[in-house]
């Protein structure tokens, strides 16, 4: 196992779980390693895969969405990019908010969950294999089953 692999590899995975611990115990400190980790994953990768080249990237995300669901589409990316921002900011701002994100309205704390709950699927369970996978579907399961049974009072965090 090489540092590339631990670097990229290692903190995305950290990550999924941080996030899942948010969620599942409503952590902000959680949340925010999450982000964070995602972060680092983010320059981590593009050192060590991309050799700090947007087009690189651009274009090895096109190929593994290609080969992986068929579709020839090099947007992922950019999707990449607004998850990594999203939950940046999303963490400030619940770590500085005395209420956290309780005075934000339902429909955008849902549509930012939503999206990061997207993102960490595609990302740790269907473009991810092996233990990554598994570990990706164990915390998104964990998630799932916090969120409902917390139902209907799925508000805030």
């Amino acid at each position: 196992m090489d540092w590339a692999w631990i670097a990229v590899f290692g903190t995305i995975t950290a990550a999924v779980v941080a996030w899942a611990i948010a969620e599942v115990f409503r952590s902000r400190t959680a949340w925010a390693a999450g982000a964070l980790l995602a972060g680092l994953h983010s320059l981590a990768a593009f050192e060590a895969f991309y050799g700090w080249s947007h087009d690189i990237a651009l274009e090895m995300t096109r190929r593994q969405t290609a080969a992986l669901i068929g579709v020839d589409f090099s947007g992922g990316i950019y999707f990449n990019y607004a998850f990594i921002a999203l939950w940046t900011l999303d963490a400030l701002q619940w770590l500085m908010a005395d209420d956290g994100d309780e005075s934000r309205s339902r429909p955008v704390s849902l549509a930012i969950r939503g999206f990061i709950f997207f993102m960490i699927v595609n990302g740790a369970v269907i473009f991810a294999d092996g233990l990554a996978r598994v570990i990706g579907a164990l915390c998104v399961t964990a998630v799932v089953l916090a969120w409902t049974s917390r139902a209907p009072r799925f508000i805030g965090r």
